[in-house]
């Protein structure tokens, strides 16, 4: 008997698509088959960015199977966390999409481990202006610092980093970073969407302090570096309500797009795209606590040959309440 639209379960009537429990939605995963659906349906949501899709005799053709019955059992094993029928279409939903940029990305190849790059960057040290360092090993960027240790650590899958110079890589990095700071100062936690919440003066973990130093089994190259950190940081403790997830920030990283900084930087003609290693007021030595109850933290910024500086102060939540230019020296 030929194959034909006859059999096509979209012309049946539609059961409703009902969410699996996250561990049941995973679980159904664990074939190729399945994730070669998501990829097709991934592809005509990526032509448009609209959720179009397909209907059962496209998409099987798509995937590359000729048993109808055996496609059918699979395609319904991802209804509902994964996939929605409307009318004759089959289309991904918002979180088969993610996880199909996720599996293009090589969040989930196991071979992320053996994607190893080093260069040395064009940056220097916000503490003491030697050259930095890049390094990519399992999943992590670090830009390194042969007397101060990390500079900057952050997480990046393998395709950031194939067919790219591990400067741009550094770029792609700080716009990265950039948009996880505004998330958390917005209340969103970067990780999950959480709430989240920003407090200063705050004091590193135990376990983010020796993450910093290197120690850790995850970087062996990070061992060969120093790690004298700067004893005067200020910092702000990002965390989330919902998660737990805790990291810590310079409390001048988290106004360095503050509109007052954005307007100083433009009037001394400094490119507000710069990276975080380039904007020179964005180190953890640049924050004084001049009140603690209530608590008011000063920012300084301040270019090269510049008749005046700008100096900000913040609050407990890094927010900014008062902004004035003063002389420099």
């Amino acid at each position: 008997m030929g194959e034909s639209d006859e059999s096509d379960p979209g012309d049946r009537p539609v059961p409703p698509d009902e969410p699996a429990p996250p561990a049941d939605a995973f679980e159904r995963l664990g074939h190729e088959i399945r994730l070669a659906t998501i990829e097709a349906l991934a592809e005509q949501r990526r032509e448009s960015w609209l959720p179009h899709g397909l209907r059962f005799s496209e998409l099987r053709e798509a995937v590359g199977v000729r048993d109808t019955g055996q496609f059918n059992y699979h395609l319904d094993q991802l209804r509902g966390s994964f996939v929605s029928q409307f009318g004759d279409e089959y289309v991904l939903t918002n979180a088969g999409f993610e996880l199909a940029g996720a599996l293009r990305a090589g969040t989930f190849d196991q071979t992320a481990g053996q994607v190893e790059r080093r260069a040395e960057l064009d940056h220097t040290c916000p503490i003491c202006a030697d050259s930095l360092d890049a390094v990519y090993e399992h999943g992590y960027l670090r830009v390194l610092c042969p007397d101060h240790g990390r500079i900057l650590t952050t997480t990046l899958p393998p395709a950031a980093v194939r067919g790219r110079e591990l400067s741009t890589v550094v770029d792609l990095a700080n716009a990265r970073t950039r948009d996880q700071v505004q998330r958390v100062r917005a209340g969103a936690c970067p990780h999950c969407w959480g709430r989240s919440t920003v407090t200063a003066p705050a004091v590193p973990s135990e376990e983010y302090l020796r993450t910093v130093v290197g120690d850790d089994d995850d970087c062996a190259d990070a061992a060969d570096y120093e790690h004298n950190p700067d004893e005067d940081a200020v910092l702000a403790e990002c965390s989330c309500e919902d998660c737990g997830m805790r990291f810590w920030l310079p409390v001048s990283v988290c106004v360095a797009h503050h509109p007052a900084v954005v307007a100083y930087y433009h009037d001394h003609g400094v490119e507000m795209d710069a990276s975080y290693l380039d904007m020179p007021h964005a180190t953890g030595s640049n924050g004084t606590v001049v009140s603690e109850n209530p608590v008011r933290i000063e920012v300084e910024v301040v270019v090269d040959d510049a008749d005046e500086r700008l100096v900000l102060t913040l609050d407990a939540a890094t927010e900014v309440v008062d902004q004035r230019l003063a002389p420099t020296g």
